[in-house]
């Protein structure tokens, strides 16, 4: 069933991409899903060739005058993703690939609701539904009609995978002696705890909780270029991850920024030009001008949402707050979170009638921590954070040798 579903998506996804999103992906010429049904006995797709190159031969030698137009075109791709909303969370299928039907499935497109008899919503094939042994799980996968209903069964995955599942190895921190060690009990009680606010965390704001379809590995592997004219994008791969999400859920910036999350800017100044006289070396002056250019360029695409998809822009400011940031942690709780989450649940309580979805200045923070809950927490929480410190260290100090997802490439294996 796993097969039949990555295959599926990618075919649904790039036909509805097509049709529907303007947005350039491979045309899909046949495919099977079901390898017993077919003589090839395996399932496959038999596809377009993007034309043009990767990005990533191209953009380190692009003029910024080049690069800001990639931005423009991509400016321009995310607005039609944004134009389409769904009546469901979960993912698309042909309709005849689902039993049973949603019922009332649709979209909805300049404000009308249009139904498709070729194309039905489904259960989700989201990346976090099946990453870390997440596929074997025996939980409810949608669709769903509500926000609720998906945020309630992300925690019910998380805490059925941390009762059933090994482990996964941890690659956000390290854990040991004097640093916080996961702890099966806390994420369980984290997860409760999720569960039990998870209404209150919910934004008004419909404009970022809409269903919407997505492409969040918008790596510069992903999005292709002609090559005569790289400003110029052809064509982007890489869609079987791409699910029907609250746009708060999606990522609103592209991965070829190479930006680096952690560091969230605090306004859309521009960065000023490095003082290179104050530096030595010739490595030194190149880091510096490199960090300046990848800080303006992420600016630079800030700007362009800011002015062009201000829709998209509110899931930057929500993403700011502590709201997203249980969230976001509760998504992946099995693999690391509980620390950090319980950290911020208990400063929750100091703006918790700020919430936009606390109705009233009387409704009580439901939790009452002691004072051992407290020093607990934070001593969960400071040995998270030099974990993460840690890795942050270690990455810095190998650079390109750091195993990104865990694997190094073949050349660099010595």
């Amino acid at each position: 069933m796993l097969a039949f579903r990555t295959l599926l998506l990618p075919v649904k996804s790039l036909r509805w991409t097509l049709k529907v999103l303007d947005t350039p992906a491979p045309r899909v010429y046949s495919w099977n899903s079901r390898a017993e049904s077919h003589p090839v006995g395996a399932e496959f797709i038999i596809m377009d060739k993007i034309e043009g190159v990767p990005l990533s031969q191209v953009w380190g030698n692009m003029k910024l005058p080049q690069k800001l137009q990639v931005l423009l075109a991509m400016t321009r791709l995310q607005k039609q993703w944004l134009s389409i909303s769904f009546s469901h969370y979960g993912s698309l299928y042909y309709a005849g690939d689902v039993q049973p039907a949603t019922v009332g499935s649709h979209y909805v497109k300049d404000g009308k609701a249009v139904k498709d008899s070729e194309f039905a919503i489904g259960p989700t094939t989201g990346r976090d539904w099946f990453d870390g042994g997440r596929s074997i799980l025996d939980t409810e996968r949608g669709p769903w009609a509500s926000l609720t209903e998906y945020l309630q069964a992300v925690g019910t995955r998380e805490m059925k995978a941390t009762q059933t599942l090994k482990p996964p190895k941890q690659m956000a921190l390290f854990c040991g002696p004097k640093l916080y060690r996961p702890d099966t009990e806390k994420k369980l009680t984290a997860l409760a705890w999720y569960r039990q606010i998870v209404n209150s965390l919910i934004p008004k704001d419909t404009t970022i909780t809409n269903p919407c379809l997505w492409h969040n590995d918008l790596h510069d592997d992903n999005i292709f270029v002609d090559p005569h004219n790289p400003e110029k994008i052809t064509g982007i791969i890489d869609w079987q991850s791409c699910n029907i999400a609250p746009l708060f859920n999606h990522s609103p910036d592209p991965a070829f920024l190479d930006w680096d999350n952690g560091l969230e800017p605090e306004t859309l100044d521009l960065a000023p030009k490095p003082k290179l006289s104050q530096l030595s070396s010739p490595e030194e002056k190149s880091a510096a001008l490199r960090e300046y250019t990848v800080q303006n360029v992420f600016i630079a695409w800030r700007k362009l949402m800011h002015a062009k998809n201000p829709d998209l822009y509110r899931v930057v400011e929500f993403r700011k707050t502590a709201a997203y940031g249980l969230i976001f942690l509760a998504h992946r709780m099995f693999e690391y979170g509980e620390a950090h989450f319980q950290s911020l649940l208990v400063d929750l309580k100091d703006t918790w009638a700020d919430l936009p979805a606390v109705v009233t200045d009387d409704t009580p923070f439901p939790f009452d921590f002691s004072e051992v809950d407290f020093e607990r927490i934070k001593l969960d929480s400071d040995g998270a954070v030099a974990g993460t410190e840690l890795v942050a260290e270690v990455k810095e100090t190998m650079g390109d040798l750091w195993p990104d997802k865990g694997f190094i490439e073949h050349e660099r294996y010595e």
